[in-house]
């Protein structure tokens, strides 16, 4: 049974129901009964139904397939409405009554999973009143809470919120979920690195220069503006999306494949990282105050750029520079190990995360003819070529890890705590947002941050994985 608090939300609308449509489209959910309870003050049970299936043939660009009549009158027969207001405990007491019904009504009395898809501020009411009237255990089986990022907004902020769910639910059963560490790509950097020979041995100071990440988006926020104004960008992305890829790209090799151990090799990884407030550039894109929702006066970065270091011996002397923001020149998201050459960014590994998904090794080559003139170019790996038909979306591989209970891909509290704690001085002594163009690479003081060590942005690859 999975239960989904903020069920009539956008979070389950964008991501969470096309993924389960998905998942059954593959033949992965049981084969019996079973039930998926969205909850939610806004609709009757055939108003949610239309809900679900809008989610799934509109204009949604995380669910860009076809949608089959058979596959989704099945799932549809599984999916049940509770309607009510989770800020009552009288919600949860009748949740309680409403999910023992069904299993009156011949649904298997079993494991229990609660998706958390609510804004942070009713977390207190939220697991408080899972507790007290028990929903915390399936009186038949398993219990397990998927908890959506982020965790707090700041390092105190997360201790409370860590609490509150520690407080329900043990640190086995708590999913802690960031979409970004779904992601194949992502995913294969572990495989990359740790099991293939060519490349690890190759990812230190002897032989590279420096590592940049870059995480563009060419679209704005949406209507997201009462979220975003008070979050920005480093705190929406930059404390989870990118350290996690950061960290995923330059943890040292785990004791082995279990989740204990590499949890905390990303952990570690974590704790070793440094950085200036002055070596951080927060920007802001210039039509960003006519947005929604927007305060007309905001200093809300939607961009920033940081050069860090890690203090370990493989990478000492090794900077990192990241840049990610909204209303850029290009969607694209990757991580570039860029070595020691000659002259700048001519070798350079390359995995993309979006779009495209792919690893590419760019170097000289000679060209054809009598001059030997040489030139950059690429060998790639694609995902599509090589596995067609085989693609995941993030959100149908946690849930998938959900149910088959792999914490590999999810955050630990002290994880979350840990890349609060690198982020909150950054925040909190940051230097005055700039403005950058819309469509364009951002701010020019994020240019001088990595050009005054005399290093230069990469331009991504355009042509990447699209032959």
């Amino acid at each position: 049974m999975l239960v989904i608090f903020g069920g009539s939300g956008d979070l389950a609308y964008q991501k969470l129901y096309p993924a389960l449509y998905d998942i059954a489209e593959r033949g992965l959910l049981p084969k019996g009964e079973y039930a998926i309870v969205a909850t939610g003050r806004k609709y009757t049970q055939k108003e949610f139904e239309s809900f679900f299936q809008h989610s799934l043939t509109s204009d949604n660009r995380h669910h860009k397939h076809e949608v089959k009549g058979e596959v989704f009158q099945t799932l549809a027969r599984h999916i049940h409405f509770y309607q009510g207001d989770n800020r009552e405990p009288s919600f949860y007491s009748g949740l309680s009554k409403y999910l023992d019904g069904l299993v009156k009504k011949g649904l298997p009395c079993g494991n229990r999973v609660f998706y958390v898809g609510v804004p942070q501020n009713l977390y207190s009411t939220v697991f408080t009143n899972i507790k007290s009237s028990g929903l915390h255990h399936s009186p038949c089986g398993w219990t397990r809470v998927i908890v959506e990022k982020p965790i707090g907004h700041d390092l105190p902020s997360a201790k409370i919120v860590n609490k509150l769910i520690t407080s329900s639910f043990s640190e086995q059963q708590i999913f802690r979920l960031d979409h970004y560490l779904g992601k194949e790509t992502l995913e294969n950097v572990l495989t990359l690195r740790f099991k293939n020979s060519i490349f690890e041995p190759l990812l230190n100071n002897t032989h590279l220069d420096h590592i940049q990440i870059t995480a563009a988006e060419n679209f704005n926020i949406f209507k997201r503006g009462k979220f975003y104004d008070v979050t920005g960008a480093l705190k929406d992305v930059g404390q989870n999306h990118i350290l996690q890829m950061l960290t995923i790209a330059t943890m040292e090799r785990p004791k082995d494949d279990t989740d204990n151990s590499i949890h905390k090799a990303r952990i570690k990884l974590i704790k070793s990282l440094s950085a200036k407030p002055s070596n951080v550039v927060f920007g802001q894109y210039q039509s960003y105050r006519k947005e929604d929702f927007v305060d007309p006066k905001s200093q809300t970065d939607t961009f920033f750029a940081v050069k860090l270091n890690i203090k370990s011996a493989r990478f000492r002397n090794v900077p990192v520079y990241i840049r990610a923001g909204k209303q850029m020149a290009s969607w694209v998201t990757e991580i570039n190990y860029v070595f020691k050459s000659p002259k700048p960014n001519d070798s350079v590994l390359t995995v993309r995360l979006q779009p495209n998904e792919g690893v590419a090794v760019r170097l000289l080559t000679k060209k054809p003819g009598y001059e030997k003139t040489l030139e950059p170019t690429y060998m790639q790996f694609c995902y599509k070529h090589f596995f067609p038909n085989e693609s995941f979306d993030a959100y149908e591989k946690l849930l998938q890890d959900v149910f088959a209970g792999r914490h590999t891909f999810f955050n630990t509290a002290e994880e979350v705590e840990a890349l609060w704690q690198f982020i909150d001085p950054l925040s909190k002594k940051r230097s005055k947002t700039v403005f950058y163009q819309d469509n364009s690479w951002g701010p020019k003081e994020a240019i001088d941050l990595i050009e005054r060590d005399g290093r230069k942005w990469l331009e991504p690859y355009h042509a990447f994985c699209q032959i």
